[in-house]
């Protein structure tokens, strides 16, 4: 494996971890138009950025390690989106790292 990818799969798996991350609702009243979703703090707002940054380093040393070692690219279209929207809603931008639209092979 990749070692893109080996930190694009740490990461989506410590997400659910984070104090910050809602979670999934387990039940919604039928008679609820909508969900508000529930509002975060400043605090966890800077805490996700923060562990985002981290990310997108970890993510540029691992890309730079797979071209040094001739390892393909092979991160799941799947991982690549989630990581971009979450990076996307802290205002960071992943397609120096992954591409402006996608870098997973069509395979995959």
């Amino acid at each position: 494996m990749c070692a893109t990818s080996n930190v694009g799969d740490y990461w989506r798996d410590q997400l659910p971890t984070k104090p910050y991350y809602p979670g999934i609702q387990p039940y919604i009243a039928p008679a609820v138009p909508f969900v508000v979703p529930p509002a975060i703090s400043r605090e966890e707002f800077d805490a996700l950025k923060r562990d985002v940054e981290e990310l997108k380093k970890l993510l540029v040393a691992a890309k730079r390690y797979d071209e040094q070692t001739g390892e393909p690219d092979c991160e799941l279209e799947s991982k690549i989106e989630l990581i971009k929207k979450v990076a996307k809603l802290v205002g960071i931008s992943m397609d120096d790292i992954f591409g402006g639209t996608s870098s997973a092979p069509a395979n995959k």
